[in-house]
């Protein structure tokens, strides 16, 4: 049963919370609007309101959990965030990679930073790749470098979708049945 009203995953994992805007996809962020929300109430971690702020206590989560679950990792973040040092980017895959009983979904509107990053990295089969495609501007680029991507699952989001982005090219995608 899912912790969370996110209907394509089970569970959220947030090593990082907090973001900044990059495209016409984050103006009605609800991420920053759940931060705001939790900052007002008085909520552990959210003291710095949408400020990016890592939470390596958090880090454990994962490995503690016996049941495979598929987590949603930065729901509340984006994990390629440029300001995320890549020392804590390492300590975060290493989780993934040592619970492969877990399925790890990252969403991102940094493919380039993501793409940077895995270059040289075998990415296990546990962990898929999505970037977001809100409007053509943005995501076609993103789609485009996340087909660059050596990964075994790969997905598009299309939320939210600012206006129609036309038919997509799939080739070196795999489609989730």
């Amino acid at each position: 049963m899912a912790n969370t009203k996110i209907e394509w995953t089970a569970e959220t994992w947030n090593p990082t919370v907090g973001c900044s805007k990059i495209s016409a996809g984050c103006q009605n962020c609800y991420a920053e609007v759940m931060a705001k929300r939790l900052q007002a109430i008085g909520v552990v971690s959210y003291e710095n309101g949408f400020a990016l702020t890592l939470m390596p206590q958090r880090l454990s989560k994962p490995i503690k959990k016996k049941k495979p679950t598929t987590y949603f990792v930065n729901s509340m973040s984006d994990l390629f965030h440029k300001d995320i040092p890549e020392l804590f980017l390492n300590r975060v895959f290493e989780v993934m990679e040592k619970t492969p009983r877990h399925t790890y979904q990252i969403l991102t509107k940094r493919a380039e930073r993501m793409e940077q990053y895995l270059k040289n990295k075998k990415i296990p089969p546990n962990i898929w790749l999505g970037i977001t495609a809100e409007n053509k501007k943005d995501g076609m680029p993103r789609i485009e470098i996340l087909k660059k991507i050596k990964a075994s699952i790969k997905f598009i989001s299309v939320e939210p979708m600012l206006e129609d982005i036309g038919k997509l090219n799939l080739t070196r995608m795999r489609i989730a049945k």
